[in-house]
């Protein structure tokens, strides 16, 4: 398997403030507004006169807020990925709140989609539930994007981790779901975005060269030291899709061509990762 470079797109557009910030304001409402009626479209053009294939993960409410933006990332061929519903974490959820906001969220996209199927997931807030490996798999999911125990190499996740307060620590048993690994470093929200609100604080705002920067020299080290990997580059469309930042993304294509990299979807890269992987039946 050659080195490869999935970008996705977490278009969360209003859902993320009252979802995860807690946030009600019609000011803040606007910014996630931004990311739909802006945003995807700007990405949508850079996607298509670069002909590189992207990966959206969308929370099932922007499907349902949002259709005909939701269609025209359909229409030009990407793949929708799970989101959540609400884009709220899984982790304080009993088993049954979690079940119903992922099968929320696959009916959305089945309604609006024409009975799109997804088969990748990633967690809103990047984390995961006790519960949310088992579901992912009892649901026919193909990949996780959540977890971050590598950097650049997929691998097999795990059911039944444990870690106790107690400071036990408890690795629960390896099933065949993919694990395509996450990092904040390569997440463009908390670098560029400012967020004030009761429960968290984001100081971002931060020069989108510098962050370009990291991102290149990350993919870089992955061209020398891990030349199969698979990089996985979180955007958001209300964050790059703002103005000259968009800069960044045609500067990642162009340095990721240079380097001899391969675009595909995460369903893509998780598949051809499967196939050079079979997983070790017992």
């Amino acid at each position: 398997m050659a080195g490869t470079i999935c970008l996705t797109f977490h278009f969360d557009a209003v859902s993320l403030y009252p979802g995860m910030f807690g946030v009600t304001s019609p000011s803040t409402a606007s910014r996630g507004e931004f990311g739909a009626r802006v945003g995807v479209p700007r990405i949508l053009d850079l996607l298509r006169r670069e002909d590189i294939p992207a990966t959206f993960f969308v929370p099932g409410l922007t499907v349902d807020t949002f259709p005909e933006v939701c269609k025209a990332i359909r229409d030009q061929g990407h793949e929708f990925a799970h989101h959540g519903y609400r884009h709220v974490s899984p982790v304080p959820m009993t088993e049954q709140e979690e079940r119903e906001e992922l099968l929320r969220g696959i009916d959305a996209m089945e309604r609006h989609l024409d009975g799109y199927r997804p088969y990748g997931y990633c967690s809103p807030a990047s984390d995961l539930s006790p519960n949310s490996i088992r579901l992912l798999r009892e649901e026919g999911f193909v990949y996780d994007a959540t977890m971050c125990a590598n950097d650049f190499s997929p691998y097999w996740c795990r059911e039944g981790d444990k870690l106790g307060t107690d400071g036990s620590i408890t690795f629960g048993q390896t099933v065949p779901l993919v694990s395509l690994p996450f990092s904040w470093t390569l997440d463009d929200f908390p670098q560029m975005e400012l967020v004030l609100s009761s429960s968290l604080t984001l100081e971002g705002n931060r020069d989108p060269k510098v962050c370009e920067r990291m991102w290149l020299e990350d993919m870089d080290f992955m061209s020398k030291e891990v030349p199969d990997g698979v990089f996985v580059m979180c955007f958001h469309p209300q964050v790059i899709g703002r103005g000259a930042r968009i800069r960044v993304v045609e500067n990642m294509i162009r340095k990721g061509r240079e380097l001899g990299f391969e675009f595909t979807t995460c369903l893509d890269a998780a598949q051809q990762w499967k196939a050079a992987n079979p997983f070790p039946e017992a």
